[in-house]
């Protein structure tokens, strides 16, 4: 599975799991067991587009791909730039 492919499954794992949608992919990097994502999933739409709320979580992927655990690692709004 190349790089595109298991962010692409991942980004659709994490939406089945937590019903949101994904924004942004900003980490991956692989591991002894596997890869480790930070992904970035929309919480809540605003108007204007910058007040919208974003959860970050931590993703740990097999070498497969398979998502193993899975962690929200913070919240905040877009504007904030994930600083928050």
């Amino acid at each position: 599975m190349d790089l595109t492919e298991i962010i692409e499954r991942t980004k659709r794992d994490m939406a089945a799991i937590t019903g949101l949608p994904p924004d942004t992919v900003s980490r991956l990097d692989p591991g002894e067991h596997g890869w480790t994502i930070g992904i970035d999933m929309i919480e809540h739409k605003s108007i204007p587009r910058t007040q919208d709320l974003i959860a970050s979580f931590e993703v740990l992927l097999d070498h497969e791909g398979k998502i193993q655990r899975w962690r929200r690692t913070g919240r905040f709004h877009r504007a904030q730039g994930g600083e928050g």
